[in-house]
């Protein structure tokens, strides 16, 4: 995992840019049409740098959590498969001999 850290960063700067980008076109393309006086929403005050800055943060913390949680499963599984391979190879006249006594 620790040679992926580029990756991650990559991948959430770039996902942040395409967002923001995406809310800046829409920001200056507006929602009401050209005759109907509207008032600006709020969202007009958000500042781009801020809105990307959370935008790669949480980018990155989801990104991190698929990859934690990829990680907790395939490691629960290899300790399940040791585990069953360990109770598996157990001699079972050996068991019988213990339960007998």
């Amino acid at each position: 995992m620790r040679k992926n850290w580029p990756y991650f960063i990559v991948a959430s700067f770039l996902n942040a840019v395409l967002i923001t980008g995406a809310f800046i076109e829409f920001k200056l393309r507006g929602i009401a049409g050209v005759e109907t006086p509207a008032p600006q929403p709020t969202w007009y005050e958000i500042n781009p740098l801020v809105f990307t800055g959370g935008i790669f943060l949480i980018s990155f913390l989801v990104i991190m959590g698929i990859i934690i949680i990829k990680d907790l499963v395939s490691g629960i599984g290899k300790k399940l498969h040791s585990l069953n391979e360990s109770l598996g190879s157990s001699q079972p006249s050996q068991l019988a001999i213990d339960n007998g006594q």
